[in-house]
C-alpha cells in the first residue's frame, strides 16, 4: 500500500501535529508501506523534494501564513501533479489547520482520503473578525469531512465533537516513540513545554507565571523550566522580570528528543494549563508520563477525559491563576505522591500510547478504505484491532 501523508507543516518544524505525522510516517514505512509526505514549507520558493527518515517529502511554497495557517492558491495544481506522479493508494490528510487538508481532499479526485483530526475546537480567544472567519471555515470544512472516506480522531473527546461523522470516525490517539525507566527519586520544580509563538498564547503560560507570583507573595518560591522558543519569548521574559520571578524561571529554549526528555525528567511535575479546549491530546502530557513525571492539568477540554485525577495526574479549575497556585501549594509538598502519579502515567503510556500500537490501528483504517469497505465497516475493523 502506498500512502500519501498531507500535513500543513512537517519536520523540522516541531509541534503536536507535526510530530504525529512524522512518527506515523516512519511507523507506516517500517511496517512495509510505501510512504510519501507533502507539506507546506516557508523555506522553499517552488516545490522541492527531500528525504526524512528514509521516505520522500514534497515541500510546497507558502504564499501567506494566516493565524498559523499556510496558504498558497497554487497548491491545488501542485498537489494534482504530485498525486499523478506518486500514484498513492490512499491519502491521509491532517487537520484542523485549514487549507492543506481541504485542497488535497479535492485534488485527490477519486482517490480515497482519510482525514486525521487533531483538535477539539478551532475557536480560540481573539478578535471578532477572526471568530467570524473561523466560523465560516467550520461551515466549509463540512464539505471536506463529508468527502473523506474515513476520519481518525486523536481522542474520544474529539470524536464526540464530530457527531455528524460518528459512523466513519475512529480513535487513534497520539503516542511517544519510547518510554523511560522508572524514576527512583522525585524531581523538583515544574516544567512547561510549548511553542512560544503569539499564536500559542492559549497554552496558558501567562496564567502559570501569575500562579507562581501568587505563591511567591505567600513565601513559596517554585522554580519553573520553560522548554520552547518563539517570537513571544521576549514578552514572557519581560513578564517574568515584572513579576519578580527572574531567579525562579529558566527559559531552556527549543529542545527535542532526549534533550527535552532529560530536562522534563528532572521536574516534579509538568503543567498543562490551556485557556481553550483546542488541545485534543497534548503530546506534552504523554512525553511527561513516558518519563515518569506527573501532570498538573486544567480541567477543561479533553484533559479530564485523559487525566485520571489523583491516579495519573491532578486536575485544576481552568483559567484561574489562584486555583492553580492553591493546587501547586498543596501538591509540591508531597513529592512521593507526585512520583506515584508519574509512575502510573508511565505504565499507562507503555500499555496504550506507543507508536507501534497506533500504526497498527491506522493501518487497519487505511487498509479497510483501500479495500473498498464502507465507512462503518472500516471503523468496526479498526475498533476490533484496538480491542
Amino acid at each position: 500500500m502506498k500512502v500519501l501523508i498531507a500535513t500543513p507543516y512537517f519536520w523540522p518544524q516541531v509541534g503536536g501535529m507535526e510530530n504525529y505525522a512524522r512518527f506515523l510516517a516512519r511507523g507506516l514505512s517500517e511496517a512495509g508501506c510505501e510512504v510519501v509526505v507533502v507539506c507546506g514549507d516557508r523555506a522553499v520558493r517552488e516545490p522541492a523534494l527531500d528525504e526524512v527518515d528514509g521516505y520522500p517529502v514534497w515541500r510546497l511554497p507558502v504564499w501567506r501564513v494566516v493565524s498559523n495557517t499556510p496558504v498558497n492558491l497554487a497548491w491545488w495544481r501542485q498537489l494534482r501533479r504530485i498525486i499523478r506522479t506518486e500514484r498513492p493508494d490512499v491519502i491521509n490528510a491532517h487537520t484542523p489547520v485549514p487549507f492543506m487538508v481541504d485542497v488535497v481532499t479535492w485534488a485527490a479526485g477519486r482517490l480515497p482520503v482519510v482525514v486525521t483530526y487533531h483538535a477539539a475546537t478551532l475557536l480560540k480567544p481573539g478578535s471578532a473578525l477572526m471568530w467570524l472567519v473561523t466560523r465560516g471555515y467550520l461551515a466549509l470544512q463540512l464539505l471536506t469531512l463529508a468527502r473523506a472516506r474515513a476520519i481518525i480522531a486523536v481522542s474520544q473527546y474529539v470524536r464526540e465533537r464530530l457527531p455528524r461523522w460518528q459512523g466513519k470516525t475512529t480513535v487513534v490517539p497520539n503516542a511517544v516513540t519510547a518510554v523511560g525507566d522508572a524514576r527512583d527519586a522525585p524531581g523538583s520544580g515544574l516544567a512547561f513545554v510549548s511553542n512560544l509563538e503569539p499564536t500559542h498564547r492559549w497554552k496558558g503560560l501567562d496564567l502559570v507565571l501569575d500562579a507562581l507570583a501568587i505563591l511567591k507573595r505567600d513565601g513559596l518560591a517554585v522554580s519553573l523550566t520553560v522548554i520552547g522558543d518563539g517570537a513571544d519569548r521576549p514578552r514572557y521574559e519581560q513578564r517574568v522580570q515584572e513579576l519578580g520571578l527572574s531567579e525562579q524561571v529558566y527559559f531552556a529554549g527549543k529542545l527535542v528528543g532526549w534533550d527535552r526528555d532529560a530536562l522534563v525528567r528532572k521536574a516534579a511535575a509538568v503543567v498543562l494549563y490551556p485557556t481553550t479546549a483546542n488541545d485534543a491530546f497534548p503530546t506534552v502530557m504523554l512525553e511527561a508520563w513516558a518519563q515518569g513525571v506527573a501532570v498538573i492539568a486544567a480541567a477543561s477540554g479533553a484533559l479530564p477525559s485523559l487525566v485520571d485525577d489523583g491516579v495519573t495526574g491532578l486536575l485544576v479549575a481552568p483559567n484561574n491563576a489562584s486555583a492553580l497556585a492553591q493546587a501547586l501549594r498543596g501538591t509540591l509538598d508531597h513529592p512521593s505522591q507526585l512520583l506515584a502519579l508519574g509512575e502510573a502515567g508511565r505504565h499507562l503510556v507503555a500499555r496504550e500510547y506507543t507508536w507501534p500500537r497506533q500504526v497498527e490501528r491506522t493501518l487497519a483504517v487505511l487498509g479497510a478504505v483501500v479495500a473498498g469497505l464502507g465507512p462503518t465497516a472500516a471503523t468496526e475493523v479498526t475498533e476490533s484491532v484496538s480491542s
